[in-house]
């Protein structure tokens, strides 16, 4: 007779909600749902930090894919400095904050049976902006140790990147800005700056991402010192507003932007 071991061998997996068994750009202890912060990010700089602490709440998918009924395990082995996590199996009618490495829940899954866990990863201010903050979370099998999976909760502060540069076309040196006739051409770039990687993963996409560009805001002074010239351009196929003779303000409106994607708005000017 041949013992092929324990029937009730534990296993598990956890990833992006609806899809435990989801792989990252290695396998499938790196799958990762992605979500952004939305407040304490209005008017920063590149390179500045979020002015307030934001909450994010995330959904994982637990499955139990051993041999028999478990019960689970679930802790945060790796969280950023200075955040709090904390997990609800009641979909949200309790948490239980996991204050150290150590800290878990446990959670009883049926055979082959799945859940949906809630993470609310409370993260402080004076994070800087444009950046990824990665939480682990685990889920390990009680009826075989060994057993564990692991899944990434990513807090973004911000994950659209715009640089604005101004090139002179037909002149040499920003001496010659001031010369009547000199063309400037205007460009925005954009990008996505969230991973993309591997499959059935929670990505971050930008829907119906606005630039607007003034030449007579504040910070601005093209709008009264330089012509438009019709022409304007987006290499995602925005949707240009403001692109006529005599324009001082355009507007470019690029429908989506997934992860990983950029793309460039352009317009010329020419010197009064």
């Amino acid at each position: 007779m041949i013992d092929d071991g324990p029937l009730n061998a534990g296993d598990v997996l956890i990833g992006p909600c609806g899809f435990a068994g989801a792989t990252g750009p290695t396998g499938i202890n790196d799958d990762f749902t992605n979500r952004s912060i939305d407040i304490g990010i209005a008017n920063f700089s590149l390179g500045g930090v979020t002015t307030a602490p934001a909450t994010i709440i995330f959904r994982n998918t637990i499955q139990n894919t051993g041999g028999d009924d478990d019960l689970f395990v679930l802790s945060a082995p790796i969280k950023p400095a200075g955040f709090m996590i904390e997990i609800s199996i009641d979909n949200g009618d309790n948490y239980l904050a996991l204050e150290t490495s150590n800290s878990n829940v446990t959670l009883p899954i049926a055979y082959h049976a799945a859940a949906i866990i809630l993470v609310r990863i409370n993260a402080p201010g004076g994070l800087k902006v444009l950046t990824g903050f990665e939480t682990v979370i685990r889920a390990t099998s009680t009826a075989m140790p060994a057993a564990a999976n692991d899944t990434i909760d990513r807090l973004y502060t911000g994950f659209v990147r715009l640089d604005r540069s101004a090139t002179v076309v037909n002149g040499t040196g920003r001496a010659l800005l001031a010369e009547p006739g000199i063309e400037i051409e205007y460009a925005v770039s954009y990008a996505n700056v969230s991973t993309g990687a591997g499959v059935g993963n929670s990505l971050l996409t930008a829907h119906n991402l606005v630039i607007s560009e003034n030449g007579n805001s504040a910070t601005n002074n093209w709008g009264a010192t330089t012509e438009h010239m019709v022409g304007a351009s987006d290499t995602q196929g925005g949707l240009i507003i403001g692109d006529r003779m005599g324009s001082t303000s355009l507007t470019d409106i690029v429908t989506t932007l997934e992860a990983g994607q950029s793309g460039v708005f352009r317009f010329k000017r020419k010197v009064k």
